[in-house]
């Protein structure tokens, strides 16, 4: 089927221009520090919000090579080098985390404020968790090890696009599996520091399997976007195929009710039991001028793609199909934005920090993104092309 010559013209004009990507982590970064220096909690939880929806995206990207390669999967070798790509921009927020927990860690936990520790009798019982040294220490680990699978998983990746024998495949499937494992412990570490401890008081035993189920339906939607506007641009090597999207469209749907079922979960078992100690997470974010956005959540991360993309047609309809991804996306950070910003007050007029913040995020891993792709376009078994600037 052809493309029609609009959307040829939409779909070039959305190719990454390094200009455009440093004006973003320019003028991102500029609006985002006048926020922070106006007021800091509000500008703190911006940046917080940008740098861990970067990380999902791109651990996301990651997990999708991981899963598939783990499950011998092959409809999805001729967009291989998109996800991996995607896993390879983790840098960008990795840095934006950093400054967020050495230098705004008592604006954003309030376990790490002088005194907070004994004025709670339930702080004191997580004190040899809480801890600022510790916290500190494991987000270091947890970074490297990230750094380490990812670049373990892009080494055996690469070997297996140059020759796709039995042992590549399998060492690829080895790294895979591993990768999956360390990841598990190491995303359950890092949403309960990163994420739940915004509220110490407040805990769930779903929390961090809700942060993996958004961080892999984030993962599709930005790996399925790319693929469709890498093919449109030309930067593909091979089309992708009716059933390759078709797969990509199964995916994103049965990932967004994935979500949407551990979101309802954890919402309906603490609305039941009614326990003073569960109930605070949700009683801030139904209150305060979240409630809006706190259903808004769902229609995005849910609703919109289940509704689609009930269609077989429109799974393999390309421009359909990414901008469902897109909406998903948004739906990404607003999910991201609600597990950070209400932890601090009540919700602002307009969330210009975390907005700017992560313009400026998604900016640094544009030009991460296109250092990549201009790497893997030296080498004709990547399967993508060098950007056109």
């Amino acid at each position: 089927m052809s493309t029609p010559v609009a959307s040829r013209s939409l779909y070039r004009s959305v190719e990454p221009h390094a200009a455009l990507q440093w004006a973003s982590l320019v003028g991102g970064s500029g609006v985002a520090l006048i926020s922070l220096a106006a007021q800091p909690s509000e500008g703190w939880s911006g940046i917080l919000t940008a740098a861990l929806f970067g990380i999902t995206l791109a651990l996301g990207g990651a997990l999708f090579v991981a899963i598939q390669a783990a499950a011998t999967g092959r409809r999805w070798l001729p967009l291989r080098s998109v996800p991996m790509l995607l896993a390879r921009t983790l840098p960008a927020p990795a840095v934006a985390l950093v400054c967020c927990l050495v230098f705004g860690l008592q604006a954003l936990y309030p376990w790490a404020r002088p005194g907070a520790m004994e004025a709670s009798h339930l702080l004191q019982q997580k004190a040899a968790w809480l801890n600022a040294p510790l916290f500190l220490a494991r987000a270091l680990v947890v970074l490297v090890v990230w750094f380490a699978l990812i670049g373990a998983l892009r080494q055996r990746l690469t070997a297996f696009s140059l020759d796709a024998s039995l042992p590549n495949g399998q060492r690829l499937g080895r790294t895979a599996v591993g990768f999956l494992i360390v990841y598990a412990v190491t995303n359950s570490v890092a949403a309960w520091d990163w994420g739940m401890s915004l509220e110490p008081e407040w805990f769930s035993t779903m929390y961090s399997v809700y942060v993996f189920a958004g961080t892999f339906l984030g993962g599709i939607a930005a790996v399925t976007l790319l693929a469709v506007m890498m093919e449109r641009a030309g930067l593909l090597t091979t089309r992708l195929q009716p059933d390759v999207l078709h797969d990509l469209g199964k995916l994103l749907f049965a990932f967004a009710t994935f979500w949407a079922y551990i979101w309802f979960c954890q919402y309906m078992l603490i609305w039941y039991s009614n326990l003073p100690e569960e109930t605070t997470h949700y009683a801030t974010r139904l209150s305060g001028g979240w409630s809006t956005l706190f259903y808004l959540n769902p229609i995005l991360n849910w609703v919109v793609p289940f509704v689609i993309l009930l269609s077989a047609g429109l799974k393999c309809h390309a421009p359909t199909l990414s901008q469902v991804a897109a909406v998903v996306l948004v739906g990404r950070w607003l999910d991201t934005y609600l597990l950070v910003a209400p932890a601090m007050g009540p919700a602002p007029a307009l969330p210009l920090a975390a907005v700017s913040a992560s313009i400026a995020v998604l900016g640094g891993m544009g030009l991460l993104w296109r250092r990549g792709l201009s790497d893997a376009s030296t080498d004709p078994a990547s399967g993508v092309r060098a950007p056109r600037d």
